[in-house]
């Protein structure tokens, strides 16, 4: 059993109650479904972008215990937190990106 999806910080998460891990999501968008549907039709219906039947990509899971997750305080302490890191990843990413690969499809 999953939770509602919860935004915060402009990013959305759900709580997976079976696993006890929060989920980092985005909502499929119609393309991304159509051309998941398709590789799993031509590829032994492994998914591709993993679109649950929800019509979620999960992006990140971390553990959190349930009694955080109920607390709204500390979960959105903690998912502050792991925004931070997520922001900061891709920031680091993208720098990368510009220093090393961007010469070379100039």
């Amino acid at each position: 059993m999953k939770s509602k999806p919860y935004k915060l910080n402009g990013k959305l998460f759900r709580y997976n109650f079976d696993t006890c891990t929060v989920e980092y999501i985005q909502r499929a968008d119609q393309e991304t479904k159509e051309a998941d549907a398709e590789w799993k039709r031509t590829h032994g219906s492994r998914s591709l972008y993993g679109v649950g039947e929800d019509g979620y990509i999960v992006l990140d899971t971390i553990g959190l215990s349930r009694e955080n997750w109920a607390d709204k305080e500390a979960r959105d302490s903690y998912l502050s937190g792991w925004c931070n890191d997520l922001d900061e990843e891709l920031s680091s990413m993208a720098a990368d990106f510009v220093k090393y690969e961007l010469p070379y499809l100039m």
